[in-house]
Parts: C-alpha cells; structure tokens; sequence
C-alpha cells in the first residue's frame, strides 16, 4: 500500500510572480509526485517527511526527477543525498552547476544543519551539498541520467558557483570530491540475489485516460532505427488515448531522439541509472502498481524478457505483449531476440514482428501463429515526402550535378550494416569513370574506420560523412540522393528503407529479414547478403544511372510506401494487439513458482551487467 505524501521543495532564490519563478512551479506541478513547495528553509522543521529537495528558481526538472531522486536515495542508503544535471556523466564543472540547481537530501541530515546554524549562505542547494560532503566526508550520489530540462538564469547560477568555489577552496576540495563516483556504477561482483526493497512513501500523481494504461520497456535510446521506431510509436500511442509510462533497462545511450517522446510522454525512467542493479525489478514492480499498468509493451528488451515470470506473479492481471524488431543480438552468446521472443512465448499474451517474414519465422520455431501479429514499423508518409525542396542547391552544396549518382548509406555505421562495402562501391564505380557521390548519414563505431577506408580508395571530396542528424535536415538528404546503398548482414526491416523510399530514393539493400517486402520489383534492387563483397552491389547499381529507369523506380518506391506502410496502419494494429493481450489475459493462468522467476530475473541482470562490463572494456 502506497500511503499519500508530498515531497517538499525549497525554491531558493524565489521571486514571487518572476518568470524564473513560475518556470520553476509550472515544472514542480508537473511531477510524477506531488510536491509541497516550501519557500523558506525554516520550513523543511515542519515538513515531517524523510527527504526534501532544494531547487533553484528558474530551473526546469524533468517530470520524473523527484520520484527518480527519492528512489536513489531509497535505495543507496549510504549517501546523504543527490543531484543530477542536463548532462551525464558528470564531469569538473558540471557538478557544481547541478548542485546549485538541483538537490534532494534525508530531511534528517538538512535539520542538523539548520539546528546548528551550519547552513552556509545564502540558502542554496549545492551549499548545502558542500556542508554535508565536509560534515560525513561522503560524496552525493549523482542520477546519471539527465534530470534537468533547462537551467535558471546564467548570471544567478554564476554568482552561486563563484560562492561555492570559495566554500569548496576554504575547505581544501574541488567540485569532483562532491559526487561518490562509485554510487550507481555497474558493480564487478556478480550479483546473487534481488534487493527486496519496499516502495518509497511517496504519492504517485494519475491521470484520466480514455484508452489503456501501458508501460513500455526498452533498452534505451540508442542512436538507429529501434529508437526511430520507438520515439515515433510512443507519442502515436498518447494521441490513440493511451497514458504512456517508459522506462529503460539498459546502460546503453538514453537519450538520442528523447525529446519527441518527453513532449507527449514525460513518466520516463531510467531504472538502470536510479537504483542499484539488484532494485531494479523493483523499480519495475513499483510503476506497474503506482501506475495502474494494464499492459507491458517490450521492445526488445532482454530484461524485461526474462522478467515476465517475475512480474506475471506480481501483477497476475496484467498483460504483456513483445515487439520483435528482428532476428540478432548476440546471438552466439545470448541468442537472438527472435529466438528469445520463441523460448518466453508462454509467458507473452500476445507477439509483434517487424515483418510477415519475422512472422513466419517466430512460427516456424515454435510460436502460435494465433498470438503473433506483423505490424510493420511504418512511416509518416505525410511528412516523409518532397516539400519544395531546392534539390538544385542541396545537390550543388554536396559537389552533384544533374548527371551525378548520388548514393547514400543512413544508418548506425556499425559491422552489421557492412559500410565498407558502401565505400568500395563507390570506388569501383568511380574506378570506371562513373560520376559518383557518396554520403554517410549517421553515426557508430566504425565511423574512422569507413572514413581512412574512403581517404585510402581516392573518394576524396566524393565522399562525405554528415554525422547525425535531425528529421528535418535528413529529408533534405534523402530528396538529394538518388540510391539507398544498404548493404546490411542483418536487419528486419531498416526504417531507414522506409524513409529512404518515401522520399523517392531508389533501393539497392541486401536481401534479408523482410527486406523484399518493401523493395519489390520495380521500386530498386535486391541484393544477396550472402557475399561480403561490393561486386553484387556494384552491377545492381549500374542500372539506375539511367535516367528515365531512376524517375520510374523512384515514384514506384514512394507509390508502394505510401500504400502499404504508413505508419497509421501500424498504430491500428499495435493497439488491436494490445487490447486482444488484455482479453486473452483474462483466461490464463500462472503456475511458476516466485522463487524460480526470481532466479531467472538475477540470471537476466547478470547477463546484462557482463556484456556491458564487455562492451566498456
């Protein structure tokens, strides 16, 4: 039982009726917790709860930042309190600007020091992070996670961090003794059993919905189309009536494309970077309850997979749905996610895939084809389509002529997309006089690599690496680019091909997962993925230097995206499959004991905490 309370707030530096101050409010009344706002440090005697945060007027929190923040404390015990910024990790400098921001504490530990008049001055929340770190000789714990949407006025922030430059001097410290840097990493022990951790005495604030009640698990917001799909969905899915909580589970990047789903869906978590790797399920177990979840939706989600009969015995009425995005993930040591969604099937009320491809073969391995369900990643073809765009001066900005084949690799530049074998089509299509452009749009860890492997083979300026980019910025390429060169190992379906073909841009992409679903015949090439080699690539090329052969396959692209894969027909059916979840829900039964989904749970976070300790080292 979820007893209500408020956690207390002291606004530091409040103006009544300012624009910093109202700032500030409009965020604090925008929390997943209620908050009682206190505008005096006298006030905290009063408050009678066990933590309080400071905040300074101005400052804008993430919605979730003081139910994020208690949770910490909650569970790390050893730490007097903790901050957080718009920026992680935390690094000489950005401390100091989070704590004058952004502070929570044990009310214990700030009523010592007001009752011994230790509080430095004036009031603010990194004094008070100062005084504590030179009272216990502890650091805070700092929520790696960004909790800080925009910061107070620059000149209030400056005086501040010049006051708490000479406090820290006087003491002998600097700004990076302030923060445990062990609080909240990825222990090297492995991990025995779960934290049993009763919920925090917090009021949880619920909003009327006309549709479902959903949590969404993920790994993160990692750069590529998973998060694409994911950041477009999500929003969709407030606009169908849903309430929308996510939550990620991974220590993989957190916030590439985050602000399309904040806008709509702010009750955003990261477990990972809020509770000790052993609290994290429950963490899960207290957002399926505080929030009325009435379905899990996971997306890939390794975790959340192996938590299903832990959280089925919790939440016996609840239902769970999977969306598999294709069939890889390491898979010669943890399987691959289709090969998951098949072992965890009895435990889903219902399946998603990328692709009928996917589908048939998530049946083939064993799953019933009743419970599995093709909902194509889809697009927007609304706003994937040619605006006016000036492709005379985008094409000219990048060194093309009418006459020259622009090629174009989007996507994560990583070894299962293969991108040198972009850059060594490009080169033997130059080597045989062909005018020839190519482009990179995106990021990985192969990005030196293909760029020294591009300077090596001559492409010079004809070929450029643009980075990331926004939506608006890669539409412009994409209405640039002639060829959509996507020579993957493997994939489900890129989205990346579904906005490439929107736009009008003629694919030539491996052929595999349900690739060929979208690149029929007439619209680009397929290619077999078989071969590590440019050679296929290069002859499905060549056809498409043909002028009149491009201006048909590519209207023909565009026409069959248009008709088949609009993202609205998605939304349908993920939403159809996730009320038929609810329903098949209600005639099934559990039978694991809570024992052994407790071992699978402690297993799962194993597995999770050695593949990053891998990937890191």
């Amino acid at each position: 039982m979820v007893h209500s309370v408020s956690l207390p707030i002291v606004l530091l530096h409040a103006t009544p009726a300012s624009p910093a101050t109202q700032r500030t409010l409009v965020s604090l009344e925008a929390q997943t917790v209620a908050v009682a706002v206190l505008h005096a440090r006298e006030e905290v005697v009063n408050a009678g709860h066990e933590y309080v945060g400071f905040v300074l007027a101005g400052t804008v929190l993430d919605a979730t930042a003081c139910e994020r923040a208690v949770w910490f404390l909650h569970t790390n015990p050893q730490v007097a309190c903790v901050t957080g910024a718009m920026v992680s990790p935390p690094a000489v400098g950005v401390i100091v600007a989070a704590a004058t921001q952004f502070v929570v504490t044990r009310t214990n530990a700030a009523l010592q020091l007001l009752a011994a008049g230790d509080m430095l001055q004036p009031a603010t929340a990194i004094a008070l992070l100062i005084k504590l770190r030179s009272v216990t000789g502890r650091g805070a714990g700092w929520l790696a996670e960004p909790v800080i949407r925009a910061e107070a006025d620059a000149v209030v922030r400056e005086r501040i961090a010049v006051e708490a430059g000479m406090a820290l001097t006087t003491l002998g410290l600097d700004d990076a003794a302030l923060v445990d840097a062990r609080v909240g990493s990825l222990s090297t022990w492995p991990l025995q059993r779960l934290a049993q951790v009763p919920p925090p005495v917090l009021e949880v604030r619920r909003h009327t919905v006309r549709g479902m009640r959903l949590l969404v698990l993920l790994q993160g917001f990692p750069m590529g189309g998973y998060t694409a799909f994911n950041t477009d969905l999500l929003p969709r899915l407030v606009d169908a009536g849903h309430y929308v909580t996510v939550c990620t589970t991974e220590w993989w990047r957190s916030d590439w494309r985050l602000e399309q789903v904040r806008r709509t869906s702010p009750d955003i978590h990261h477990a990972h970077a809020t509770v000790p790797q052993a609290a994290v399920l429950a963490y899960l177990d207290w957002l399926v309850a505080t929030r009325g979840v009435e379905v899990v939706l996971l997306s890939h989600c390794m975790l959340g997979l192996h938590a299903l009969p832990y959280l089925r015995a919790r939440h016996p009425g609840v239902a769970f749905v999977d969306y598999v995005h294709t069939d890889w993930f390491e898979a010669g040591m943890y399987g691959s996610y289709a090969e998951m969604a098949v072992r965890w099937e009895g435990q889903l009320d219902a399946q998603l895939a990328t692709s009928h491809a996917l589908v048939q073969h998530l049946t083939q391995r064993g799953c019933d084809a009743r419970g599995v369900q093709a909902a194509h990643i889809g697009i927007d073809t609304t706003a994937w389509q040619h605006r006016g765009a000036r492709l005379e001066v985008v094409r000219a900005s990048i060194g093309a002529t009418p006459q020259t084949l622009v090629l174009l690799f989007s996507g994560r530049i990583s070894p299962e997309k293969r991108p040198h074998l972009a850059v060594d089509v490009a080169a033997a299509l130059r080597t045989e006089g062909r005018d020839v452009i190519l482009l990179f749009a995106g990021a990985g860890p192969l990005l030196q690599a293909t760029h020294d492997r591009a300077e090596q083979l001559g492409l010079g300026n004809r070929c450029s690496f643009l980075g990331e980019l926004d939506e608006q910025t890669l539409r412009h390429v994409y209405a640039a680019a002639d060829v959509f060169l996507a020579p993957s190992e493997i994939e489900g379906i890129a989205r990346s091909l579904y906005e490439a073909m929107a736009m009008g841009c003629i694919p030539v992409v491996s052929d595999v997962g349900g690739q060929r679903e979208l690149a029929v015949q007439g619209t680009g090439s397929l290619v077999d993925a078989s071969r590590d080699d440019a050679t296929p690539y290069v002859n499905a090329v060549r056809p498409w230097f043909d002028q009149a052969a491009r201006k048909r396959a590519s209207a023909a692209a565009r026409a069959h995206v248009v008709r088949h894969f609009d993202v609205r027909q998605t939304v349908t059916t993920v939403c159809d499959t996730l009320q038929q979840a609810r329903v098949r829900r209600a005639s099934r039964q559990d039978t694991r004991p809570m024992a052994i989904a407790e071992q699978l749970v402690v297993n799962a976070l194993e597995i999770t905490r050695r593949h990053v300790l891998r990937a890191t080292e």
